[in-house]
């Protein structure tokens, strides 16, 4: 029988919404593989998924925890290291490895933030799953688009908006992808435990460390978040919305 899209998933409320003319969430997940017993592994802190340049095997699905990407590129001086620069971030039920579906190598390092587990999908089997799973190949790409919109909005950002509103989108675009991936409630998160450092977001958004702090803590004097480390309280998030 072939599988079908759930309304109650993240998929199946972007399916609906989108049918509704609503702006559909990007936290697509593949739910026609969760009854497939793909093989899972256990990523420590610090330890690498896949490293760049490797051969794309297979894709992956967070099962908790959550994972940075990082690319390396050649530095225009031929004196300076190559510079690192952070491009994405990974939660629960997001899926990762995508970067190496168009040259079969991976472009980037996926390294864990915190301990994380990863349900492992062969590209080998996948491929033909979704040549006979028609709903499982719609996801698939649903995901790879969601993917090129990400990176387009990052794009948008480094381009065109001064720090204060690339911290703020951050901090929406997190609390959105965190509720997608714990609950089904349809309420925004507003508890936020981040787990990356604030160089990492820094990296993501093309900001010094110092420029990422100050903005947190301007953030905060405006009464928009509050701040306990690394714990983020969004309290006012019109004010974060209208920047």
């Amino acid at each position: 029988m072939e599988p079908s899209i759930d309304p109650a998933t993240p998929a199946g409320r972007a399916a609906r919404d989108g049918a509704h003319g609503a702006v559909p969430s990007l936290h697509v997940r593949l739910s026609d593989a969760d009854a497939i017993p793909f093989p899972t592994r256990t990523v420590e802190r610090g330890d690498a998924l896949y490293c760049a340049g490797e051969p794309l095997r297979s894709l992956y699905t967070v099962q908790s925890g959550c994972f940075k990407t990082v690319a390396t590129y050649p530095s225009t001086d031929d004196d300076s290291a190559p510079h690192t620069q952070v491009t994405g971030f990974h939660l629960a039920n997001e899926t990762l490895g995508l970067d190496g579906v168009c040259t079969s190598r991976h472009e980037s390092d996926a390294v864990a933030l915190e301990a994380s587990v990863v349900r492992i999908m062969p590209v080998g089997i996948l491929e033909p799953l979704c040549r006979e799973y028609a709903a499982m190949q719609h996801e698939l790409l649903a995901i790879m688009s969601a993917e090129i919109v990400r990176a387009s909005r990052l794009a948008l950002m480094l381009g065109t908006m001064p720090a204060r509103e690339r911290v703020a989108a951050f901090l929406l675009d997190f609390s959105e992808r965190l509720d997608a991936s714990t609950s089904s409630s349809g309420e925004r998160a507003t508890e936020l435990l981040l787990p990356m450092t604030r160089a990492d977001i820094g990296s993501y958004l093309g900001l010094e460390l110092e420029t990422v702090s100050r903005t947190l803590s301007k953030l905060q004097r405006e009464g928009a978040i509050g701040l306990n480390g690394r714990q983020v309280r969004i309290v006012d998030r019109t004010m974060l919305e209208h920047h």
